[in-house]
Formats: C-alpha cells, structure tokens, sequence
C-alpha cells in the first residue's frame, strides 16, 4: 500500500513538470508565486492576523500538492443529469483474468498471501489489509470496501455527469491511479458516502494529509472541479503534513 501511496504522489508531482513544460515561463512564475504563497500558509487553530505568529515554511513536496490544488477548476457542485450509479459500471475485469477490479486492489494492497475461493483465483476470501483511514487490519476480505476515494457520485457532481458511458466505466475501474481506490473498512467507506472533505474526514487525524494529498491527485488527473469550501478544508488538513505520521495510519509518505 506504501508504493501505492509514494507511486500517487509521484503522479501528481509528474503533472505538475508537465504543466509547467508545455505552458512556458508564465506557468512556471505562476507555480512560484503559488509556492510561496502556499510556504506562509497559516496551520489549523492559528491566527492569520496575529503578527506574533510565523507560519513555518511547507515542505517542497507539500507545496506541490498545494500548488496542484491551485490549478483545479473552481465551481459549485451541480449537474445537468441526476445521478445514476449504474451509469458508473463496476466491477468489471478488464484484462479477463477472471479478477475483476474489487479482486485486483485487494490484490495489490495485501501486506501477506492470499487465499481465494476457486482454484481459479478469482475471488479474495483472505488477506491482510491495513485500513488507511481506521488503522485497523483486516483478514476477511467481506470485511473491506474497495473505497472510491473520490466517490462516484461526488465525481458525478464535479463534472463527471458530462462524461460518455467509457469515461465512466474508466473511472470506476481505474487502476492506473494509485490514490483512486483502496482497501478501506466497510463502515469507514459507508460514512463518508459521496460526501467531500468539507463535509467528512478521517476522524483520525494522522490521516489527514494522505488524504488530502489524494483527493487532489485524483481530482488533478480526472479533471473534476473544486469548491471553495473543499479547497479550505484540504488546506486546513494539509496543515498537518509537517508531522511525518500524518500520511496516514498505514505509513509515511516518505517511506
């Protein structure tokens, strides 16, 4: 699960050397002006008025995901379509491995050997999976939700609902992004519904930046729109990044 975690920020860091390469010098004094500004962000519970206070700088790697988070599309949560969870088809088994994408994240993020329910290997009864939000360990595969970190219907309200039947199907199946689904408790999964960071988090508080750090990358590499009450609440839970546990109950995301 860590390599996921390293390989989802590495993505959004990827993107950003992109962006700047293709638009030139004025992206990249935008990205400065940005990092800057992001290096003065005031921490959760501190006073931007009080002149007493210093901000400590961010972390380069935290300034990048503020920065990601600046370049987001800005816009109220709507639809022209109401939402319909069978329009966002899963789980599907792309490569026809008899594994379809619930057995392949249960797969991936397993920290011992598996046991499966045919011969054939395609459905995970057993393993060992670290919840990332409940840092809790689970051994039953029945006990875990395959969490859409972004959820289906908050993708849908962020400018998902214009997407062709595809699009959607990729989504929901998407396993080329590391930060787009992962192993979670059941009952954390059911919680959070559709709902976005403005409106749930973690109730752990170490996992706060991972979490954060995710739903922007996620948010990044699918093109869906923020709010401005989303972006408060991710700055706000990226003000925990300096403390190195804050990546979330199953590691550093610096290991």
């Amino acid at each position: 699960m860590r390599c996921r975690v390293i390989l989802g920020f590495a993505a959004l860091v990827a993107a950003f050397i992109v962006s700047a390469c293709d638009s030139g010098v004025e992206t990249v004094e935008t990205f400065r002006r940005v990092a800057d500004d992001a290096a003065t962000l005031v921490a959760p519970g501190d006073s931007a008025s009080d002149d007493s206070t210093v901000a400590a700088p961010l972390p380069p790697d935290v300034q990048a995901i503020v920065a990601a988070l600046d370049r987001l599309q800005v816009a109220e949560r709507d639809s022209g379509v109401d939402y319909d969870r069978d329009d966002w088809r899963h789980w599907v088994d792309a490569d026809r491995d008899c594994q379809n994408t619930r057995a392949e994240v249960l797969i991936t993020e397993s920290l011992s050997p598996l046991l499966f329910a045919t011969n054939q290997r395609c459905r995970v009864t057993e393993g060992e999976w670290l919840g990332p939000w409940s840092g809790e360990v689970f051994t039953d595969a029945g006990d875990v939700d395959i969490d859409h970190h972004v959820p289906l219907g908050h993708a849908h309200e962020s400018g998902g609902w214009q997407w062709s039947a595809d699009r959607k199907r990729s989504y929901a199946n998407d396993l080329s992004h590391p930060a787009s689904l992962q192993a979670t408790k059941k009952s954390v999964n059911r919680a959070k519904g559709k709902q976005s960071p403005d409106q749930w988090r973690p109730e752990e508080s170490a996992g706060w930046c991972r979490y954060a750090a995710d739903w922007i990358a996620v948010k990044e590499h699918w093109e869906l729109t923020v709010t401005q009450a989303e972006i408060i609440a991710l700055k706000d839970m990226l003000g925990t990044c300096d403390d190195p546990d804050s990546w979330g109950l199953s590691g550093s995301g610096a290991e």
